[in-house]
């Protein structure tokens, strides 16, 4: 169990709150095997649910409160929910069944002295993800994939009983449930910090008990603009950095200044992390994110793309068409991204499969070219998309912000930059579109680009 929870400030009773929950919920008709979604902003809730749930026999599903009604109502609909909990994590917590869905005995048979999260097949955790064309996807987790990829990151991260790690991710993100199911693990305390607030953060590392730390790049990017000779304190040992590409002048900047940075690269498919570079490396190039984590094993397919085999990775997907398993008869799941190993063994990502450019006959990798535009004085961060092209196949055009002119940056990467890898245009914006954990929208980009053409 969590040893201390920490929320807005003050103490939680963990305990009094789970047990105040469990009543609220039993008394509105909640049994076991009914799948309960919840997309409701408060992330307190959402926390005590994530432990709540499972020891009920009762799958969870998360969900962003920011989603369209009709996305989220798609959602509910695939994974067969019969409840969707609103309210706050006080005594106003509604359990509202949802029309058309009967509650009914759990397919897995329950066990109620089961704590939850132990080593089973039962999934306990439906996590969205994006599908195919922006189609609904969720991942089914089950106890034993959550616990031995907490498990793997608590040993090779040093995570124990005396720690505290600070929660700015949200819980509809396997990133964000890692956090609490790692410290439940381990009976380690939590800060449960959301939304994010790069002035509230840096003040509650200033009080020297937090030790660890989950971080994605625009976050990063928030704290280091917010305070920018900041120095965080010797307590705070890992910071996490993941879930979308990091620019290397940021992470360099950050290191420099001694954020405990350790890039790390995960999947909702796997629980979360698939391999982490620790300890804390002096310099870093784009993409490298270290060994495999001791429970996984990482390979390449034929075509450079990124295998994973082990414990935490999920046993199938929902999506609209139909269940199917992830894994092929060896148990490897082949992902979408594209990477390399080195001799030692460590993984750097290069980016999405689906994302390569081919230009005039040459294959580019976004995210390669995007780390050499970063390079450039005017610019603050870059994404790169292929639009097609007649005479190129598609040609690269980059959207960017930062304070140059579009004619400047072009002189500077025509200077520096050659054939089919010398963007085509560039495209001054006021922000890129991302998600709630800062990913870039690279379809969304493409979207507007090719609006804005006709």
């Amino acid at each position: 169990m969590i040893r201390d929870l920490e929320w807005k400030d003050s103490g939680v009773g963990l305990a009094e709150q789970l047990e105040r929950l469990e009543a609220h919920l039993l008394a509105q008709g909640l049994v076991p095997g009914t799948v309960v979604a919840a997309a409701d902003p408060d992330s307190l809730l959402k926390l005590l649910l994530l432990l709540l749930l499972p020891r009920l026999g009762c799958p969870f599903l998360p969900l962003d409160p920011a989603l369209p009604a009709a996305h989220r109502d798609r959602l509910l609909e695939l994974a067969n929910a019969s409840f969707l909990v609103g309210g706050d994590s006080g005594k106003r917590v509604r359990l509202r069944p949802l029309a058309g869905r009967a509650s009914g005995p759990s397919p897995v048979p329950y066990d109620p002295s089961d704590p939850g999260f132990a080593p089973s097949r039962r999934v306990q955790l439906l996590i969205s993800t994006s599908g195919s064309q922006g189609s609904p996807r969720l991942v089914a987790l089950t106890g034993g994939n959550l616990r031995a990829a907490a498990a793997a990151a608590n040993r090779l991260l040093a995570f124990g009983a005396g720690d505290r790690w600070l929660l700015c991710l949200p819980l509809h993100h396997v990133a964000g449930v890692s956090v609490v199911l790692r410290a439940w693990l381990a009976g380690a305390g939590v800060v449960l910090q959301a939304p994010f607030s790069p002035g509230a953060l840096l003040r509650r590392l200033e009080r020297r008990d937090v030790t660890h730390l989950s971080l994605v790049p625009t976050q990063l990017h928030r704290l280091l603009q917010h305070e920018p000779g900041f120095r965080p304190p010797p307590e705070l040992r890992v910071v996490l950095l993941g879930g979308a590409p990091a620019d290397p002048a940021l992470v360099q900047r950050a290191l420099a200044l001694g954020w405990p940075l350790c890039p790390s690269y995960g999947l909702t498919e796997a629980a979360s992390q698939v391999a982490t570079l620790f300890p804390p490396p002096a310099r870093w190039s784009a993409g490298l994110a270290g060994r495999p984590l001791p429970h996984l094993e990482v390979a390449l397919a034929g075509d450079g793309r990124i295998r994973i085999r082990g414990e935490s990775v999920a046993p199938w997907v929902l999506e609209a068409e139909a269940a199917h398993a992830l894994a092929d008869g060896a148990g490897w799941f082949t992902t979408g991204d594209l990477g390399t190993l080195d001799g030692e063994g460590r993984l750097t990502v290069l980016g999405r499969a689906d994302e390569v450019i081919i230009s005039g006959g040459e294959k580019i990798h976004p995210a390669v070219l995007e780390a050499e535009l970063a390079r450039c004085p005017g610019i603050d961060e870059v994404a790169v998309v292929g639009l097609e092209d007649e005479t190129w196949g598609s040609r690269v055009v980059a959207c960017y912000r930062g304070a140059w002119p579009e004619a400047r940056v072009a002189r500077w990467a025509g200077e520096r930059l050659r054939g089919a890898f010398r963007p085509r245009a560039f495209h001054r914006v006021a922000r890129l579109p991302r998600n709630a954990l800062g990913k870039l929208l690279r379809g969304e980009l493409r979207r507007r680009l090719q609006a804005s053409a006709r």
